[in-house]
């Protein structure tokens, strides 16, 4: 009897690791977050042209600044202001952090 509880002891501390290993999801999570730009502003901020300025590199203080102007109104933009007003001061914050710590030349896929 014995010697069958060990391998199935084993499978069960096994399917723990994902839940150990999953996000901590009680704070915003910038990277998760940022999949909502990859659209217009390319993957993980990756992305320049004469219309959509990339994410990726941008400084933190920037991009607060900028969203909560889009979000308060006192920036003009087309898409922007109502993209901005479905985010939290703490979203926005998660998402800022994590564009400025990306290359701004880098390409990840």
């Amino acid at each position: 009897m014995k010697s069958r509880l060990v391998p199935v002891a084993g499978v069960l501390l096994l399917g723990a690791v994902p839940l150990a290993q999953a996000a901590d999801l009680s704070k915003p999570n910038g990277e998760m977050l940022s999949h909502t730009c990859a659209a217009c502003h390319g993957t993980y901020g990756h992305f320049d042209d004469d219309y959509m300025p990339p994410l990726a590199g941008m400084s933190e203080e920037r991009f607060v600044d900028s969203m909560i102007a889009f979000r308060n109104g006192s920036r003009p933009a087309s898409i922007m202001d109502r993209v901005a007003k479905a985010f939290t001061d703490e979203e926005i914050e998660a998402m800022a952090e994590f564009f400025a710590a990306q290359q701004d030349e880098e390409v990840t896929p």
